[in-house]
């Protein structure tokens, strides 16, 4: 199934205030989860010592810094917030995407790291698996929207 957030990717050049706010949303999901996870971490930590507690909680920071740059890019005044076309704020948005795209890069994978640590085999369970399992869909909504917005424009 293709979330309307997703459909508006693929014929929508520029950023519009919802599509924005959908990316945004999925972003405080993932930070939100990501929140939790290090507050289960750090309860596993007697069973789990090895754990490295802060990096659920930067993971979480990185995604609340670029949900507010994704919410940015659609206040007033900002470069390339649906621009006329021709104007240089129409030839920004496709460098902010780009750049967005890069970030939601690095946090995925930051994130595949931190599931990959306690999903190992033999790994004692820290009662995580849930909240894995609700971030890992926002990431790949908003990380496909981003993509599919530097495809079109």
């Amino acid at each position: 199934m293709i979330s309307t957030q997703e459909t508006r990717a693929t014929d929508r050049r520029d950023f519009d205030g919802p599509y924005l706010e959908g990316m945004a949303w999925d972003l405080a999901t993932v930070s939100g989860a990501l929140s939790e996870i290090a507050t289960t971490w750090r309860r596993a930590l007697p069973c789990r010592p090895d754990l490295p507690l802060d990096l659920p909680q930067r993971l979480a920071d990185m995604a609340r810094r670029l949900a507010a740059d994704i919410r940015s890019l659609g206040a007033p005044g900002t470069p390339g917030a649906s621009a006329a076309p021709g104007t240089p704020g129409e030839e920004r948005a496709p460098v902010l995407a780009r750049e967005m795209s890069i970030r939601m890069s690095a946090l995925s994978q930051g994130a595949d790291y931190a599931r990959a640590i306690t999903a190992g085999g033999g790994a004692a369970d820290v009662g995580d698996t849930p909240l894995w399992e609700l971030l890992r869909p926002a990431l790949r909504r908003t990380g496909r929207t981003l993509t599919t917005s530097l495809v079109t424009a």
